[in-house]
Protein backbone atom coordinates (compact mmCIF):
# COMPACT_ATOMS: atom_id res chain seq x y z
CA UNK A 1 0.00 0.00 0.00
CA UNK A 2 1.09 3.92 -0.51
CA UNK A 3 0.90 6.30 1.90
CA UNK A 4 -2.35 8.40 1.05
CA UNK A 5 -2.38 11.95 -0.61
CA UNK A 6 -3.12 14.42 2.33
CA UNK A 7 -4.70 17.51 1.50
CA UNK A 8 -2.12 19.32 2.99
CA UNK A 9 1.22 17.47 2.88
CA UNK A 10 2.18 16.28 6.86
CA UNK A 11 5.86 17.07 7.76
CA UNK A 12 8.65 14.99 7.80
CA UNK A 13 9.29 12.76 10.33
CA UNK A 14 12.04 14.14 12.26
CA UNK A 15 13.17 10.81 14.66
CA UNK A 16 15.04 13.46 16.77
CA UNK A 17 11.63 14.81 17.87
CA UNK A 18 11.04 11.91 19.54
CA UNK A 19 12.06 11.42 23.55
CA UNK A 20 15.76 10.48 23.36
CA UNK A 21 14.67 7.17 25.53
CA UNK A 22 12.87 5.67 22.14
CA UNK A 23 14.02 3.40 19.98
CA UNK A 24 13.71 3.37 16.12
CA UNK A 25 14.91 0.84 13.84
CA UNK A 26 15.63 1.08 9.96
CA UNK A 27 13.60 2.51 7.73
CA UNK A 28 10.80 3.85 9.73
CA UNK A 29 7.90 6.05 8.07
CA UNK A 30 5.55 8.39 9.68
CA UNK A 31 3.01 9.90 8.02
CA UNK A 32 1.28 12.24 10.57
CA UNK A 33 0.06 16.18 10.95
CA UNK A 34 0.42 15.59 14.67
CA UNK A 35 2.36 12.68 16.70
CA UNK A 36 2.74 12.05 20.60
CA UNK A 37 4.81 9.77 21.72
CA UNK A 38 6.11 8.49 25.33
CA UNK A 39 9.00 7.52 26.75
CA UNK A 40 11.48 3.97 25.70
CA UNK A 41 8.94 3.73 22.69
CA UNK A 42 10.29 0.95 20.17
CA UNK A 43 10.19 1.33 16.60
CA UNK A 44 11.14 -2.14 14.95
CA UNK A 45 12.53 -2.02 11.57
CA UNK A 46 10.03 -1.10 8.81
CA UNK A 47 7.46 0.14 10.52
CA UNK A 48 4.90 2.82 8.54
CA UNK A 49 2.43 4.35 10.29
CA UNK A 50 -0.50 6.84 8.40
CA UNK A 51 -2.74 8.91 10.59
CA UNK A 52 -3.92 12.74 10.83
CA UNK A 53 -2.81 12.49 14.86
CA UNK A 54 -0.71 9.41 16.35
CA UNK A 55 -0.79 9.23 20.21
CA UNK A 56 1.68 6.25 21.25
CA UNK A 57 1.85 5.64 25.46
CA UNK A 58 5.17 5.12 27.08
CA UNK A 59 7.16 1.76 26.71
CA UNK A 60 5.31 0.71 23.66
CA UNK A 61 6.89 -1.87 21.19
CA UNK A 62 5.58 -1.95 17.82
CA UNK A 63 7.16 -5.11 15.75
CA UNK A 64 9.01 -4.94 12.18
CA UNK A 65 6.76 -4.51 9.46
CA UNK A 66 4.15 -3.80 10.79
CA UNK A 67 2.35 -1.32 9.01
CA UNK A 68 -0.72 1.04 11.51
CA UNK A 69 -3.19 3.51 8.97
CA UNK A 70 -5.99 5.27 11.05
CA UNK A 71 -7.66 8.77 11.00
CA UNK A 72 -6.73 8.91 14.86
CA UNK A 73 -4.16 6.14 16.17
CA UNK A 74 -3.92 5.51 19.99
CA UNK A 75 -1.62 3.16 21.75
CA UNK A 76 -1.72 2.75 25.59
CA UNK A 77 1.20 2.28 27.86
CA UNK A 78 3.00 -0.82 27.53
CA UNK A 79 1.54 -2.18 24.30
CA UNK A 80 3.15 -4.68 22.05
CA UNK A 81 2.18 -4.58 18.76
CA UNK A 82 4.19 -7.86 17.14
CA UNK A 83 5.78 -8.05 13.73
CA UNK A 84 3.49 -7.76 10.19
CA UNK A 85 0.54 -6.53 11.83
CA UNK A 86 -1.43 -4.58 9.31
CA UNK A 87 -4.09 -1.97 10.74
CA UNK A 88 -6.92 0.04 7.94
CA UNK A 89 -9.22 1.80 10.12
CA UNK A 90 -10.97 4.76 8.30
CA UNK A 91 -11.91 6.69 11.63
CA UNK A 92 -10.12 5.19 14.48
CA UNK A 93 -7.97 2.62 15.81
CA UNK A 94 -7.45 2.44 19.48
CA UNK A 95 -6.19 -0.26 22.18
CA UNK A 96 -5.71 0.70 26.23
CA UNK A 97 -3.01 0.31 28.23
CA UNK A 98 -0.82 -3.04 27.76
CA UNK A 99 -2.75 -4.62 24.93
CA UNK A 100 -1.19 -7.30 22.76
CA UNK A 101 -1.59 -7.51 19.38
CA UNK A 102 0.63 -10.79 18.12
CA UNK A 103 2.15 -11.09 14.75
CA UNK A 104 -0.07 -11.39 11.50
CA UNK A 105 -2.97 -9.57 13.02
CA UNK A 106 -4.84 -8.17 10.23
CA UNK A 107 -7.13 -5.16 10.67
CA UNK A 108 -9.82 -3.47 8.05
CA UNK A 109 -12.97 -1.90 9.07
CA UNK A 110 -14.07 1.85 10.06
CA UNK A 111 -13.23 1.46 13.93
CA UNK A 112 -11.73 -0.57 16.21
CA UNK A 113 -11.62 -0.10 20.12
CA UNK A 114 -10.19 -2.13 22.04
CA UNK A 115 -9.67 -1.81 26.21
CA UNK A 116 -7.02 -2.43 28.88
CA UNK A 117 -4.80 -6.08 28.93
CA UNK A 118 -6.69 -6.36 25.29
CA UNK A 119 -4.83 -9.59 23.63
CA UNK A 120 -5.37 -10.47 20.30
CA UNK A 121 -3.34 -14.12 18.97
CA UNK A 122 -1.47 -14.44 16.04
CA UNK A 123 -3.49 -14.24 12.89
CA UNK A 124 -6.16 -13.34 13.64
CA UNK A 125 -8.51 -11.20 11.46
CA UNK A 126 -10.91 -8.24 11.44
CA UNK A 127 -12.31 -8.33 8.05
CA UNK A 128 -13.46 -10.91 5.60
CA UNK A 129 -15.77 -9.21 3.37
CA UNK A 130 -17.77 -6.05 3.96
CA UNK A 131 -16.03 -3.96 6.45
CA UNK A 132 -15.27 -1.13 4.96
CA UNK A 133 -19.24 -0.28 5.46
CA UNK A 134 -20.44 2.88 7.52
CA UNK A 135 -21.32 -0.03 10.02
CA UNK A 136 -17.99 -1.43 10.25
CA UNK A 137 -17.09 -0.96 13.90
CA UNK A 138 -16.07 -3.37 16.39
CA UNK A 139 -15.93 -2.26 20.68
CA UNK A 140 -14.38 -4.52 22.88
CA UNK A 141 -13.84 -3.60 26.54
CA UNK A 142 -11.13 -4.71 29.36
CA UNK A 143 -9.46 -7.45 29.94
CA UNK A 144 -10.43 -9.49 27.09
CA UNK A 145 -8.37 -12.50 25.23
CA UNK A 146 -9.49 -13.58 21.66
CA UNK A 147 -7.29 -16.45 20.97
CA UNK A 148 -5.15 -17.62 17.96
CA UNK A 149 -6.59 -16.92 14.18
CA UNK A 150 -9.28 -15.75 15.14
CA UNK A 151 -12.28 -14.28 12.28
CA UNK A 152 -14.07 -10.90 13.59
CA UNK A 153 -16.47 -9.83 10.01
CA UNK A 154 -17.38 -6.56 11.38
CA UNK A 155 -19.85 -5.71 8.54
CA UNK A 156 -22.01 -4.90 10.97
CA UNK A 157 -21.06 -3.44 14.99
CA UNK A 158 -19.38 -6.14 17.48
CA UNK A 159 -19.31 -5.41 20.90
CA UNK A 160 -17.46 -7.82 23.31
CA UNK A 161 -17.82 -7.23 26.98
CA UNK A 162 -15.43 -7.02 29.38
CA UNK A 163 -13.49 -10.34 30.75
CA UNK A 164 -14.58 -12.13 27.83
CA UNK A 165 -11.95 -15.15 26.87
CA UNK A 166 -12.16 -17.65 23.54
CA UNK A 167 -10.54 -20.35 21.78
CA UNK A 168 -8.45 -20.55 19.07
CA UNK A 169 -10.40 -20.43 15.83
CA UNK A 170 -13.42 -18.12 16.81
CA UNK A 171 -15.47 -16.92 13.87
CA UNK A 172 -17.90 -14.02 13.99
CA UNK A 173 -19.84 -13.02 11.32
CA UNK A 174 -21.83 -10.25 10.96
CA UNK A 175 -23.53 -10.66 7.89
CA UNK A 176 -24.22 -13.52 4.98
CA UNK A 177 -25.33 -13.49 1.42
CA UNK A 178 -25.08 -15.98 -1.53
CA UNK A 179 -26.12 -15.64 -5.18
CA UNK A 180 -28.19 -18.42 -5.50
CA UNK A 181 -30.39 -17.45 -2.06
CA UNK A 182 -31.66 -14.11 -3.09
CA UNK A 183 -34.82 -11.94 -2.06
CA UNK A 184 -36.41 -12.56 -5.34
CA UNK A 185 -35.68 -16.60 -4.35
CA UNK A 186 -37.17 -16.16 -0.90
CA UNK A 187 -34.12 -15.54 0.99
CA UNK A 188 -32.96 -12.59 3.08
CA UNK A 189 -29.10 -11.69 3.24
CA UNK A 190 -28.36 -11.70 6.40
CA UNK A 191 -26.78 -8.34 7.82
CA UNK A 192 -27.28 -8.21 11.68
CA UNK A 193 -25.00 -7.06 14.83
CA UNK A 194 -23.33 -9.41 17.07
CA UNK A 195 -22.81 -8.97 20.91
CA UNK A 196 -20.91 -10.75 23.61
CA UNK A 197 -21.58 -10.01 27.39
CA UNK A 198 -19.01 -9.52 29.72
CA UNK A 199 -17.31 -12.66 31.54
CA UNK A 200 -18.62 -15.20 29.19
CA UNK A 201 -16.42 -18.04 28.04
CA UNK A 202 -16.24 -18.96 23.96
CA UNK A 203 -14.29 -22.40 23.38
CA UNK A 204 -12.14 -23.50 20.72
CA UNK A 205 -13.76 -23.06 17.23
CA UNK A 206 -16.91 -21.37 17.94
CA UNK A 207 -18.90 -19.70 15.45
CA UNK A 208 -21.30 -16.75 15.49
CA UNK A 209 -23.72 -15.95 13.48
CA UNK A 210 -25.11 -13.09 12.41
CA UNK A 211 -27.32 -10.98 15.03
CA UNK A 212 -26.62 -13.31 17.57
CA UNK A 213 -26.65 -12.04 21.41
CA UNK A 214 -24.36 -14.34 23.91
CA UNK A 215 -25.31 -13.71 27.72
CA UNK A 216 -23.47 -12.11 30.57
CA UNK A 217 -21.21 -15.18 32.43
CA UNK A 218 -22.48 -18.15 29.35
CA UNK A 219 -19.53 -20.45 28.40
CA UNK A 220 -19.86 -21.73 24.96
CA UNK A 221 -18.87 -25.11 24.45
CA UNK A 222 -16.06 -26.11 21.42
CA UNK A 223 -17.33 -26.81 18.00
CA UNK A 224 -20.51 -25.20 18.67
CA UNK A 225 -22.55 -23.05 16.22
CA UNK A 226 -25.02 -20.29 17.47
CA UNK A 227 -27.07 -19.30 15.54
CA UNK A 228 -29.78 -17.91 17.62
CA UNK A 229 -29.84 -15.97 21.45
CA UNK A 230 -28.15 -17.39 24.35
CA UNK A 231 -28.88 -16.02 27.83
CA UNK A 232 -27.04 -15.37 30.53
CA UNK A 233 -25.21 -17.72 33.24
CA UNK A 234 -25.70 -20.84 31.18
CA UNK A 235 -23.60 -24.08 29.45
CA UNK A 236 -24.33 -24.14 26.29
CA UNK A 237 -23.14 -26.19 23.12
CA UNK A 238 -24.07 -28.20 19.80
CA UNK A 239 -25.33 -27.35 16.33
CA UNK A 240 -26.62 -25.10 16.81
CA UNK A 241 -25.96 -24.76 20.42
CA UNK A 242 -28.52 -24.94 22.50
CA UNK A 243 -28.65 -24.73 26.72
CA UNK A 244 -27.44 -27.56 27.57
CA UNK A 245 -28.02 -26.34 31.79
CA UNK A 246 -27.53 -23.58 34.10
CA UNK A 247 -24.44 -22.35 35.40
CA UNK A 248 -24.57 -21.87 39.53
CA UNK A 249 -22.05 -18.90 39.99
CA UNK A 250 -21.78 -17.75 43.81
CA UNK A 251 -18.82 -16.39 45.23
CA UNK A 252 -16.28 -18.92 47.54
CA UNK A 253 -15.35 -18.40 50.64
CA UNK A 254 -14.10 -19.58 53.90
CA UNK A 255 -12.11 -23.37 53.72
CA UNK A 256 -13.02 -23.72 49.94
CA UNK A 257 -11.72 -20.51 49.18
CA UNK A 258 -8.44 -21.49 50.83
CA UNK A 259 -8.03 -24.47 49.47
CA UNK A 260 -8.56 -24.03 46.30
CA UNK A 261 -5.98 -21.21 46.70
CA UNK A 262 -3.07 -23.51 48.16
CA UNK A 263 -3.72 -25.58 45.22
CA UNK A 264 -2.49 -22.52 43.12
CA UNK A 265 0.38 -22.15 45.18
CA UNK A 266 1.54 -25.77 44.88
CA UNK A 267 1.92 -25.92 41.65
CA UNK A 268 3.32 -22.40 41.85
CA UNK A 269 5.87 -23.75 43.39
CA UNK A 270 6.75 -26.40 41.58
CA UNK A 271 6.70 -24.30 38.59
CA UNK A 272 9.56 -22.12 40.80
CA UNK A 273 11.76 -24.87 41.21
CA UNK A 274 11.63 -25.67 37.68
CA UNK A 275 12.84 -22.03 36.98
CA UNK A 276 15.92 -22.20 39.31
CA UNK A 277 14.18 -21.01 42.23
CA UNK A 278 14.61 -22.59 45.82
CA UNK A 279 11.77 -23.12 47.47
CA UNK A 280 12.84 -23.02 51.40
CA UNK A 281 9.78 -23.61 53.36
CA UNK A 282 6.30 -24.41 52.56
CA UNK A 283 3.62 -24.51 55.04
CA UNK A 284 -0.04 -25.52 53.60
CA UNK A 285 -1.73 -26.68 56.40
CA UNK A 286 -1.41 -23.28 58.99
CA UNK A 287 -4.40 -20.91 58.78
CA UNK A 288 -2.50 -18.87 56.66
CA UNK A 289 0.04 -21.11 53.99
CA UNK A 290 3.00 -19.56 53.45
CA UNK A 291 6.00 -20.04 51.18
CA UNK A 292 9.42 -18.95 51.61
CA UNK A 293 11.82 -18.53 48.24
CA UNK A 294 14.62 -18.19 47.17
CA UNK A 295 15.28 -16.58 43.68
CA UNK A 296 17.45 -18.12 40.73
CA UNK A 297 20.47 -15.55 41.51
CA UNK A 298 20.17 -16.93 45.85
CA UNK A 299 20.74 -13.38 46.38
CA UNK A 300 16.93 -12.38 47.62
CA UNK A 301 14.03 -14.34 50.24
CA UNK A 302 10.85 -13.73 49.30
CA UNK A 303 7.81 -14.72 51.74
CA UNK A 304 4.40 -15.30 50.61
CA UNK A 305 2.21 -15.42 52.77
CA UNK A 306 -2.07 -16.22 51.93
CA UNK A 307 -4.70 -14.45 53.84
CA UNK A 308 -8.09 -15.98 54.00
CA UNK A 309 -9.26 -14.60 57.31
CA UNK A 310 -9.88 -10.70 59.33
CA UNK A 311 -6.56 -10.82 61.37
CA UNK A 312 -3.72 -8.25 61.00
CA UNK A 313 -1.75 -8.54 57.82
CA UNK A 314 1.88 -9.69 57.49
CA UNK A 315 4.90 -7.71 58.12
CA UNK A 316 7.97 -8.41 56.08
CA UNK A 317 11.48 -8.54 58.27
CA UNK A 318 14.34 -6.79 57.95
CA UNK A 319 15.68 -9.19 55.42
CA UNK A 320 13.33 -10.22 53.13
CA UNK A 321 10.49 -9.67 50.29
CA UNK A 322 6.68 -9.83 51.28
CA UNK A 323 4.14 -10.75 49.02
CA UNK A 324 0.60 -10.66 50.49
CA UNK A 325 -1.96 -12.88 48.36
CA UNK A 326 -5.19 -11.97 50.27
CA UNK A 327 -8.96 -13.52 48.84
CA UNK A 328 -10.66 -9.75 49.93
CA UNK A 329 -9.51 -6.47 48.79
CA UNK A 330 -9.38 -5.40 52.60
CA UNK A 331 -8.97 -1.60 53.41
CA UNK A 332 -5.57 -1.95 54.74
CA UNK A 333 -4.03 -4.30 51.85
CA UNK A 334 -3.10 -0.85 49.42
CA UNK A 335 -1.88 0.61 52.63
CA UNK A 336 0.39 -2.16 53.58
CA UNK A 337 2.24 -2.36 49.93
CA UNK A 338 4.91 0.10 50.46
CA UNK A 339 8.82 -0.64 50.08
CA UNK A 340 9.46 -4.47 49.76
CA UNK A 341 5.26 -5.57 50.24
CA UNK A 342 3.44 -6.31 47.05
CA UNK A 343 -0.31 -7.31 48.07
CA UNK A 344 -2.83 -9.14 45.45
CA UNK A 345 -6.56 -8.39 46.07
CA UNK A 346 -7.65 -11.47 44.38
CA UNK A 347 -11.98 -11.18 44.94
CA UNK A 348 -11.52 -7.36 42.88
CA UNK A 349 -8.26 -8.19 40.85
CA UNK A 350 -6.43 -5.31 42.71
CA UNK A 351 -2.58 -5.22 42.70
CA UNK A 352 -1.09 -3.09 45.21
CA UNK A 353 2.78 -2.35 45.15
CA UNK A 354 5.42 -2.89 42.39
CA UNK A 355 6.46 -6.68 42.17
CA UNK A 356 9.63 -7.59 41.48
CA UNK A 357 10.72 -10.56 39.38
CA UNK A 358 9.23 -13.30 41.78
CA UNK A 359 5.88 -11.08 42.28
CA UNK A 360 5.23 -11.28 38.37
CA UNK A 361 5.90 -14.53 37.95
CA UNK A 362 3.44 -15.37 40.95
CA UNK A 363 0.98 -12.47 38.92
CA UNK A 364 0.98 -14.78 35.96
CA UNK A 365 0.34 -17.85 37.79
CA UNK A 366 -2.48 -16.10 39.51
CA UNK A 367 -4.20 -15.37 35.67
CA UNK A 368 -3.29 -18.65 34.23
CA UNK A 369 -5.73 -19.70 37.21
CA UNK A 370 -8.48 -17.29 36.13
CA UNK A 371 -7.35 -14.78 38.55
CA UNK A 372 -5.36 -11.70 37.21
CA UNK A 373 -4.55 -8.71 39.40
CA UNK A 374 -3.34 -5.37 38.07
CA UNK A 375 -4.08 -4.42 34.32
CA UNK A 376 -1.94 -1.33 33.67
CA UNK A 377 1.19 -3.79 33.00
CA UNK A 378 1.69 -6.69 31.55
CA UNK A 379 1.99 -10.50 32.79
CA UNK A 380 5.78 -11.58 32.32
CA UNK A 381 7.27 -15.02 33.58
CA UNK A 382 10.44 -16.04 34.95
CA UNK A 383 12.25 -17.89 32.07
CA UNK A 384 13.49 -21.66 33.01
CA UNK A 385 17.20 -21.72 32.76
CA UNK A 386 16.60 -24.31 29.88
CA UNK A 387 14.45 -21.79 27.71
CA UNK A 388 17.02 -18.65 28.54
CA UNK A 389 20.13 -20.29 27.45
CA UNK A 390 18.68 -21.16 24.10
CA UNK A 391 17.18 -17.89 23.78
CA UNK A 392 19.97 -15.87 24.33
CA UNK A 393 22.59 -18.56 22.66
CA UNK A 394 24.32 -17.17 19.72
CA UNK A 395 23.61 -18.70 16.41
CA UNK A 396 27.02 -19.33 14.47
CA UNK A 397 26.41 -19.10 10.79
Amino acid sequence: MQPPTFAEPPPAFDPTALPPSCRIGKNVRIFAHSVVVGDEVTFGDDVTIVADTVEIGARTSIGRGADLRASALRLGDGCEIHRDVRVLAADRFAVGDVGRICAGVDVLCRDFRAGRLFYFGEGGTVGMGGTTTSTATVVIGDRVTISQFAILNSNCLIEIGDNVGTGSYLAVWTHGYHFGHGPLEGTRPAYAPVQVARNAWLGFHVTLLPGVHVGENTVVAAASVVTGDLPADVLAGGVPAKVKRQLDRRPVTGEPARDALVEVLRIWAGELRWKGCRVIAADYDSPRAELLVRDPGGTRTTRVVLVCDAAPLPVPAADETLIIVSVEDRPDLAPAATGSVTAFGLRTGALHGLPDALGEDLRNQLRRHAMPCGDTRPFVSIDPPGFGRLRAAAVAR
